[in-house]
């Protein structure tokens, strides 16, 4: 290549300006996640209490949840959490939708709406799901509620997506969901690597990319 061409090469180059930017930190999103996680926890300790407040907390745990579900999955989404974690299911519980009843579709105003027509909050069971379920639910709350006084469940979150809602709720206690974000929090990724693959599997090629997080 002769000297003319690499100037003009250059002077191209000059000419695109520049792109400055980081690398995902985990750190960003946790610090967003306990700061919700604080809210969520003060927010429905309000609900549950009927404490005198300056701000309505059903508002605010709509809010916090939605925030939450937002760092999870980033968390998820950038690879900042470790492929174990990813990948092992949380224990959570769902209530099931009431079997042989007509379902009554709640009015879009409305975050509970129909509740007891649909559910039955007489129990509820034991699941694994794994984090990304559990965040991607939460950022789509269809149905968000405090379920209290209930003879049958003790006090704590609903909380189901659009898609999910027909068929079940999570259902969480103030401690429950406190172990949810935790989860999250206590993972730190020891070891990452990046790299290509080709169609094969090969550490070559540029058109994939794999990732490792220990």
């Amino acid at each position: 290549m002769s000297d003319e061409n690499v100037e003009a090469r250059i002077e191209e180059m000059l000419k695109l300006g520049s792109v400055s930017s980081a690398d995902w930190q985990s750190y960003t999103w946790k610090n967003e996640l306990a700061e919700q996680k604080r809210r969520i926890d003060q927010h429905l300790s309000e609900a549950l209490t009927e404490a005198e407040t300056e701000h309505n907390p059903y508002h605010m745990l709509e809010r916090a949840i939605g925030v939450a579900s937002v760092c999870m999955r980033r968390l998820i989404e950038c690879r900042l959490v470790t492929d174990r974690f990813r990948d092992t299911p949380l224990a959570v519980h769902e209530v099931d939708a009431k079997v042989g009843a007509e379902w009554r579709e709640p009015f879009v105003s409305s975050t509970t709406g129909a509740i007891f027509n649909n559910y039955d909050l007489r129990s509820r069971r034991s699941v694994g799901r794994t984090p990304k379920v559990i965040s991607d639910k939460m950022l789509h709350a269809r149905v968000v509620g405090v379920l209290a006084g209930s003879a049958y469940l003790p006090d704590g979150l609903l909380i189901a997506s659009d898609t999910q809602s027909k068929s079940q709720l999570f259902h969480f206690t103030p401690v429950e969901i406190t172990a949810v974000f935790d989860a999250f929090l206590v993972d730190h990724v020891r070891y990452a690597s990046d790299g290509y693959l080709d169609k094969d599997g090969q550490v070559q090629g540029t058109r994939k990319v794999f990732a490792v997080r220990e």
